[in-house]
């Protein structure tokens, strides 16, 4: 069947074509036939990025290995289980494909596929078509002969890694990849097709190598949170919501700033955080381990002020060491303990960021105050307007309520200093007796 297949495709692309397509093909535009083909004809391609972590999903769940999975692409087995996935897809209302069709009742752009038939791009609304066709062949009657461009005899898997990265990666792609699909696509381009560095950089509309290294690296963590943390490896659909994906990328980012036991702990810490998002309301992208610690020392104290509420530290601890450390981590790295751990974390860090703010304010008062002194001594009030003064004054009247509150009521306070004695202490010659009596007024 698949010979029968291939030599209709060829006889249409060198007989009955109709028209032309211009499609990015090994870095620069090649002109592709475009040729009608019975709607049953085209295969759904298993390697298809947006249902990767779908796919591997569904190959757990039923023990069969993508090998044979692959190897039987023309089986109608294979073909109905891919058509179920790619269906729901189609449905998804953020990229309404189904819809849109069901509504136009007419293709408005062909499909993309390779000379045995497998659709490169276009296998959402492939499954659209065929699914609306069959629900009223009368009204779909212009889906049972479709139109697809054809690619070239000699495109390669990495051929077709590129064509589709290029089409379905780019900014303007109504419908994005779910984040884990898109990193796993890239990984197998560069671990298992071994493509040309810039072409998945192109591809992927990647600046250099590093910004690569750094979504694989994502994909690594959360594949960590869903192995070692849940005990569900391959589960991507538990973390494929644009909130987690969110979380990991940040998570990833701060624990390069951390070593040793300190990262490891933070490590399941995130994850715990991860693994009781959404719970009361939390916004989790504000604070620690997803963005910057405020203050700095914030970490080690969050996690000392955990071991003390759980019992792992004894009395005689005054903080963080990297035995508590570890002990903490093997914790943290218990899924039932979650919402606890998780919770206390995120008060012992709300309440050290606010003791941190509160010891900072006298220092941030004094130096607003130094400013607004030298603007004042600047200011020369005839350029005032009446509203300006009324304003101003109120505001130094508010300020010279708080100075009595601060320094009245201190025997050591230090005298009041005039504006006269600053203007003056300025001044090249005069005694420093005299401007010790000025001081006072």
């Amino acid at each position: 069947m698949t010979d029968s297949r291939e030599a209709q495709i060829t006889q249409a692309c060198e007989t009955a074509a109709e028209g032309t397509q211009f499609v990015l093909f090994r870095g620069g535009y090649r002109e592709l036939p475009v040729v009608r083909l019975p709607l049953e004809l085209p295969l759904y391609r298993p390697e298809n990025g947006r249902i990767i972590s779908e796919l591997q999903a569904l190959l757990a769940r039923k023990g069969w290995t993508g090998e044979a999975f692959r190897r039987d692409v023309a089986a109608d087995w294979v073909q109905g289980e891919l058509h179920a996935l790619l269906l729901e897809l189609a449905r998804d209302a953020r990229g309404p494909i189904y819809q849109e069709l069901a509504a136009q009742a007419q293709q408005t752009e062909p499909l993309l596929i390779t000379r045995s038939g497998l659709v490169v791009n276009g296998n959402r609304r492939l499954a659209a078509m065929r699914a609306l066709h069959a629900e009223d062949p009368r009204r779909y009657a212009g889906f049972a002969r479709l139109r697809a461009a054809v690619l070239p005899p000699e495109t390669t898997d990495a051929d077709i890694e590129y064509v589709e990265s290029a089409l379905q990666l780019a900014p303007e792609t109504k419908l994005a990849y779910s984040w884990t699909n898109r990193r796993l696509k890239l990984r197998r381009q560069r671990d298992e097709l071994d493509l040309p560095l810039d072409a998945i950089l192109e591809s992927y509309r990647l600046p250099d190598q590093a910004a690569l290294e750094v979504e694989l690296e994502e994909l690594a963590l959360a594949e960590r949170y869903l192995a070692d943390y849940l005990g569900r490896p391959g589960a991507y659909a538990e973390i494929a919501d644009d909130e987690a994906g969110e979380l990991f990328v940040a998570l990833t980012q701060r624990l390069k700033a951390l070593k040793g036991p300190l990262r490891e702990a933070w490590l399941w810490a995130g994850f715990a955080m991860i693994h009781t998002r959404g719970e009361a309301g939390q916004k989790l992208l504000n604070g620690f381990p997803f963005a910057e610690p405020q203050p700095e020392w914030a970490p080690p104290q969050a996690l000392f002020e955990l071991a003390q509420a759980e019992g792992l530290a004894d009395s005689s601890q005054a903080e963080l060491t990297p035995e508590l450390s570890q002990r903490l981590a093997d914790l943290l790295c218990q899924p039932e303990v979650a919402e606890r751990c998780a919770q206390q974390l995120a008060d012992s860090l709300d309440q050290i960021r606010i003791d941190a703010n509160r010891q900072a304010m006298p220092e941030k008062l004094l130096k607003n105050l130094q400013q607004a002194r030298k603007f004042a001594e600047r200011l020369e009030p005839e350029r005032l307007s009446p509203r300006q003064k009324a304003r101003i004054g109120s505001e130094l009247a508010a300020v010279q309520y708080h100075s009595r509150r601060f320094l009245e009521a201190q025997a050591d306070a230090p005298p009041p200093v005039s504006p006269l004695w600053r203007k003056l202490r300025k001044l090249p010659g005069l005694p420093g007796r005299l401007l010790r009596g000025l001081r006072g007024g």
